[in-house]
């Protein structure tokens, strides 16, 4: 990846981002993720901004597990450290079953995931050196990382690594156990850049064995750009990570998931995206026989519990026994894809009238950039005002399913409360409310509030932002 100056969009003073572009132009870092061009005489960002990686990686918006190891044999979901290395047995993993995991996401929409290359009982899934509790000693004795960050590149997908700290093998209590913590991540490190570690705090070395600020600092030497994902057991420890738990297995966010909430980060002054994470064969991360996968609606409401609620979707999916994924976990991937690739095809606001009660004094802030379809412009308030309307007034009447609303985060989160009003029969209702009966209304917005309505008509929609930081900056204020 380039450097933190150069990556992921425009700073939050407006200064210049010189990498990447769709995933047609291709560019280190972007991977398919849209990278913006700075606006001369943009307004100035608000503390604590994202760093290039994390807007990077808010914008990804959809990461998936990969868990494959002992465990997908043994029938645990910690592996047994007395599991012979002939357990490791999968029967077609080789270039093709790997490819096919890799395409199964990126066809879903993901654009990141994540590896476990190794879990608890020490067993890891490439070549180590450090120990012989490894694929080289297994029948199949193979390389799985190698073959997997192969596929990656060829798809054009973001790589991401899971290392458990906590090992039954190498015991992870011996006074030693930093080093071969850090020679393994060495290793890790050169199979290329990868745009996430996560360290389990699950039984992690807390205790002093393991100097967490140093393991961090390690990994930064040699990719500074990558982020690193703890456990609260590992940051309540004094090391401060880049992107946080939050704090359940289910999938699910809530309204007031916010960046600047850094409960599970340190609790300090930074900014740290959330992870929501779950699996498709939950409450299980490793695939055993006979386990169905969650139902398409199942996934489709964690999408809205988490994307659509300022945080980043993690989702499991576990190759099986033979090394590939099971049919079923394909299905699945493919009709959340035919529905996710459908979810934002038209946007009803896009190109209609916009305005606002205040704009920008600089020319390229108008109300209509928030209804453009493009995430790289967006309307900004005048200067000190810390509210704001952005109404939008399609031609003809439209019937409203999906609302999005996406703030400008590089430039901070900087709205404190907001809600939308709806207009039917020439008459404002200013508290219209979601397929849920929830009030649509907030105090977060970040990089997207999604709100689900049941088909209601609307003449014109309108984003109140009853209190900001500062002015306030929509990147996007869409219906569909």
């Amino acid at each position: 990846m380039a450097g933190t100056s150069t990556v992921g969009g425009r700073s939050g003073t407006g200064g210049t981002s010189i990498v990447g572009g769709t995933s047609t132009t291709g560019g280190a870092g972007t991977l398919g993720i849209q990278v913006c061009p700075a606006i001369p005489g943009a307004p100035t960002g608000t503390q604590p901004l994202p760093s290039p990686a994390q807007l990077l990686y808010q914008r990804t918006e959809m990461t998936s597990f990969l868990h494959i190891g002992m465990a997908t044999f043994d029938g645990t979901e910690q592996c047994n450290p007395s599991d012979p290395v002939s357990t490791f047995a999968p029967t077609k993993l080789d270039a093709t079953s790997v490819g096919q995991w890799v395409t199964s996401l990126k066809g879903a929409g993901f654009r990141q995931a994540m590896l476990v290359t190794k879990h608890s009982c020490g067993f890891v899934l490439w070549p180590s050196q450090y120990t012989d509790y490894s694929t080289k000693n297994s029948t199949w004795k193979g390389d799985v990382l190698k073959l997997w960050t192969d596929a990656m590149k060829a798809n054009d997908m973001r790589v991401a690594i899971y290392y458990s700290p906590w090992d039954q093998h190498y015991t992870s209590s011996k006074s030693d156990y930093e080093t071969y913590f850090k020679n393994q991540l060495t290793e890790l490190m050169a199979y290329g850049d990868s745009y996430e570690f996560e360290f389990d705090g699950f039984n992690s070395p807390v205790g002093g064995n393991v100097n967490w600020k140093n393991v961090f600092s390690f990994i930064k030497q040699t990719q500074p750009n990558t982020l690193i994902w703890a456990g609260p057991e590992i940051v309540n420890t004094g090391a401060t990570p880049d992107v946080q738990w939050i704090g359940n297995e289910n999938g699910t966010g809530s309204r007031s998931t916010s960046a600047l909430d850094t409960t599970n980060c340190g609790k300090g002054s930074t900014y740290c995206p959330y992870e929501c994470n779950t699996s498709s064969h939950r409450p299980n991360w490793f695939w055993h026989p006979g386990q169905n996968p969650i139902a398409l609606s199942d996934m489709q409401k964690n999408y809205f519990q988490t994307v659509g609620m300022n945080c980043t979707f993690n989702f499991n999916v576990p190759p099986s026994q033979t090394g590939e994924f099971d049919p079923k976990d394909i299905s699945l991937l493919q009709s959340f894809g035919t529905w996710y690739s459908a979810l934002y095809k038209t946007n009803l606001a896009k190109g209609q009238p916009a305005t606002a009660d205040s704009t920008w004094a600089t020319a390229g802030f108008e109300a209509a950039k928030a209804a453009d379809d493009d995430i790289c412009t967006y309307w900004a308030a005048a200067s000190g005002k810390t509210s704001g309307t952005l109404t939008v007034t399609p031609a003809s009447p439209i019937t409203v399913n999906l609302i999005s609303i996406r703030e400008a985060i590089e430039l901070g989160e900087r709205v404190k409360k907001y809600h939308v009003e709806i207009q039917q029969n020439g008459t404002w209702n200013a508290a219209p409310t979601d397929q849920s009966g929830t009030k649509i209304q907030g105090t977060v917005i970040g990089n997207r509030q999604l709100w689900q309505l049941n088909g209601t008509s609307a003449e014109a929609v309108r984003l109140v932002v009853d209190s900001a930081k500062d002015s306030p900056a929509i990147a996007e204020f869409s219906v569909y």
